[in-house]
This record gives structure tokens, sequence and C-alpha cells, in this order.
């Protein structure tokens, strides 16, 4: 059932009063933002690791390539054992793969140093210029539209609501426009919200139930609606380098985001999380877009590593993942269980 705080939102957003500001007529020079180069040091800890461990496979989430974003230079400083950079088969993410034969320690670093130039992400949307979504397009794009992906299903109460939402609108641009400002006016994150969940595996039907929780979640619901429209999404990850944090050893959390198709323009950028930021630069800078100070490091979800890992795929690459004897390492909280997997970096600016 939809609230009447998330249908006060409708007549606004299926109205497109922003064509203009998609067009960029209200976002400022200082928020386009500017392209930088940065050198990060980042490290990575897997701790709580029993005396008597004979092995440990470890895959680190590390940056690469994407459209706006080039890694200069990279270097393995310190890993444990034997290390080789692969790639996952389903989509070619990389990471720093090691293997630890007994370790004798309760506690192991993995750090890298790189260089990297960011762009600022910023697509202006004329939605008059968006062609239709085609089966052609959903053919070669069938991932990021297919309804059973776990975490992310299509429901019926999902297929409902993406249908409120959007109506007898056909425009994509439009429906997706719509379909973010809704979960921004349903859920909250829980930097907003101290009572929604902070630690999840990222699922949309449990952000329907809090009505919010963390990035993760409120991206799956929006991708699930998205795909009830036959609109392509999919989830990319990453972190936040803060600019008041230069210089300074911190731990950037994790930070994911979406980007939807859009025919004429195709993939664009959104976080859902930041464009409801209380005192942010709001769903004008963020729905289209992202600003420099995001860091990549991979895409999509449900993870076959290579080499392959020891159970199921694996849901999400915040940081990486673990195995000591085969078993999966916690990357989250688990009861009282602390999270095993951590990581700090520091950058500066060149």
């Amino acid at each position: 059932m939809l609230s009447m705080k998330s249908l006060a939102v409708f007549p606004v957003v299926l109205g497109f009063p922003f064509l203009g500001t998609l067009e960029g007529g209200s976002v400022s020079a200082d928020a386009r933002g500017q392209e930088r180069v940065y050198r990060v040091r980042q490290t990575v800890v897997l701790s709580d690791i029993p005396e008597d461990a004979s092995s440990v496979r470890w895959w680190v989430a590390i940056p690469d390539n994407e459209r706006f974003q080039e890694v200069l230079d990279f270097s393995v400083v310190e890993a444990p054992g034997t290390w080789r950079v692969e790639r996952d088969l389903g989509r070619g993410n990389r990471f720093l793969y090691i293997e630890a034969r007994e370790p004798g320690k309760s506690e192991l670093e993995a750090v890298v140093e790189f260089t990297l130039r960011r762009e600022p992400v910023l697509v202006e949307v004329d939605p008059e210029k968006v062609e239709p979504i085609t089966e052609l397009h959903r053919r070669i794009y069938a991932e990021a539209v297919t309804r059973d992906a776990p975490h992310m299903e299509v429901t019926e109460e999902i297929a409902r609501m993406a249908e409120e939402v959007c109506g007898s609108e056909t425009n994509p641009a439009k429906q997706a426009h719509a379909l973010l400002a809704h979960v921004a006016e349903l859920a909250d994150h829980y930097s907003k919200d101290p009572t929604k969940p902070n630690c999840g595996i990222g699922d949309a039907q449990v952000c329907l139930e809090k009505l919010g929780g963390c990035c993760t979640d409120l991206h799956s619901l929006f991708i699930a609606l998205a795909r009830a429209r036959g609109i392509p999404a999919r989830l990319q990850m990453g972190y936040r380098l803060n600019p008041q944090k230069k210089g300074e050893v911190y731990d950037p959390g994790y930070r994911c985001w979406v980007e939807y198709f859009l025919p004429g323009y195709g993939w664009v950028s959104a976080d859902i999380v930041e464009a409801d930021a209380p005192g942010g630069l709001g769903p004008t800078r963020w729905f289209t877009g992202l600003t420099e100070w995001r860091l990549w490091l991979n895409e999509g979800r449900e993870f076959e590593l290579r080499p392959a890992q020891a159970g199921a795929p694996v849901n999400t690459m915040i940081i990486g993942h673990a195995e000591i004897d085969g078993r999966a390492a916690r990357v989250l909280p688990e009861g009282e269980l602390a999270a095993q997997l951590h990581r700090n970096v520091r950058f500066e600016e060149l």
C-alpha cells in the first residue's frame, strides 16, 4: 500500500517540471565539480582468524578503469602470502586475490596504493530526446532487466507500486525520475533516520517493510521498480573520498549507487541517498550524476569469483570476500559478532 507521503510526490514528478534542471540550468559550477587526480593508500584488514587456521583465501575490491575513472598506476604494498590480480567471470570486475597458508596470526592486512583520475558525472537529460526502450535493448542488457535477481525480485507488490507511480507514462526518463523520487520519498537511509537498519544485505522487500535501511536497500528497491517497467537498471559499488579528511587515515565505509539505461543517453548514474540527504545538493545533482569524490570499485551482484569461491555466489563485493578454511568471513556484523573485514584509506589530491 502506498503511503500518503509517497503519493504526494506523484503529480510533481510526472509533470516533469525538472526538465530545465536536467538540461543543467539549475546546477551551479561548484555543484557540477571538476576533474581531479587522487593518490590513495587503501588498507583492508581481515580479523578474528582462528590461531589454528590452515588456509586463507581473500579477494580484495580494488579500483579499475571505467567511463569516468582512470587508474594511472597501481601497486601492492603488502599482501600476506602469494597474490595476483584476478577478474570475476560474469562482468570482468578486478580483485586482488591472496592466498595465505597457515597464517599464524589473528589479523592480516592487504595494502595497495594507486593514483587515479576521476571525473564528475552529470548527464543533462532532455526527456523528449530519449528514445523508447526496445526488446533489442532488453536482450542486450538481459541481466539488467531480469525480474528474479536475488534481493531485487519484481514481486507483485513491487510491480503494482511501479504501475501506481508511473501510470500510463511510457517515457523512460520520466518513469525513472518518478521511481527515484518515489524511493527517496518512501524510504529513508539510516543516516537520515537512525531507527532504520544500518547493516543489511541490500534487499528491496526489506526496504519496503522497514521503509528504509542502508544504501543497498534503497537502490535495490529502485532497481526492482525500474525492471518492473522494463527499464534496465544495475548496481555499482565503491566509496566516497571525503575532502575534509585529506591526509588522514579514516574508514570511508562504502557507497553504492544505481545506473539506469536511457536510449540516446546510455547508462545514467543516480544516488538516491545523496539526493535525499538534508543539506545536500539534492535530486537535481544526484538523479543523473555523481560528484568526482566517488571512487568506483565494481558492478553488479551475485559474484562468481576467480578462482571460484567455496560457496554460493557472493552477494556484493563491498570490501571483498574472504574464506578461512573454506568458511566465508563476515563482511557485515552478524548478531553480536563484528564484521571481520574492515577498510581504511588515506588520500591526497595531486
